[in-house]
């Protein structure tokens, strides 16, 4: 049966098919090596190169860079259309950019809690230390949740919700435990 389904294919449209797949790889390619040369650009003139996080920085334009490709890429398979191929791979390549997303929540999220809580510090009110070591875990666990929740975006919203309890009381009863041993 399937020999018999491979003999009745239009070949010209599977012929087209590849050309356009492969144009949209080397577009993809091409996409990416410019847009990393361009971000590497931009931080050598905003001199993150001096900065401590800076291999933060080039993580953050590798992933761009490859988010990129796997993009072009998930395009090009697509077109293809090869139902059991592209179907299982596109599920694969979905959880890439997830997981990009959640990384750049993540890279916000910190770098707005460690501005509130530079803020705070620079305050001086009563118990500023306190105050700021909460602001701070307030911002990263709300991020971080969110984070978790794109992360996790291919799976179901109450497993989802499962996880993030357990962990919350997890993190909680670390975070108690620790406060108790270090008062002693």
């Amino acid at each position: 049966m399937l020999v018999k389904e491979l003999f009745m294919l239009d070949w010209n449209i599977v012929f087209s098919n590849m050309i356009i797949a492969v144009v949209l790889l080397v577009i993809g390619i091409f996409l990416g090596i410019i847009l990393n040369w361009i971000l590497k650009k931009i931080s050598k003139k905003a001199k993150l190169h001096e900065a401590r996080g800076y291999n933060f920085i080039k993580l953050f334009i590798t992933i761009i860079t490859w988010s990129i490709y796997i993009l072009f890429l998930n395009l090009a398979l697509v077109q293809l259309d090869i139902p059991v191929f592209t179907g299982w791979l596109t599920s694969i390549l979905l959880v890439i950019p997830a997981i990009t997303g959640a990384l750049l929540l993540l890279g916000v999220g910190f770098a707005i809690a460690t501005y509130l809580k530079g803020i705070i510090e620079e305050s001086r009110i009563e118990d500023y230390r306190i105050l700021s070591r909460i602001v701070w875990s307030f911002v990263m666990y709300i991020f971080g949740t969110y984070a978790l929740k794109t992360a996790l975006i291919s799976i179901e919203t109450k497993t989802t919700n499962y996880l993030l309890l357990i962990l919350t009381a997890i993190i909680g009863t670390a975070t108690a435990f620790y406060a108790i041993k270090k008062g002693r």
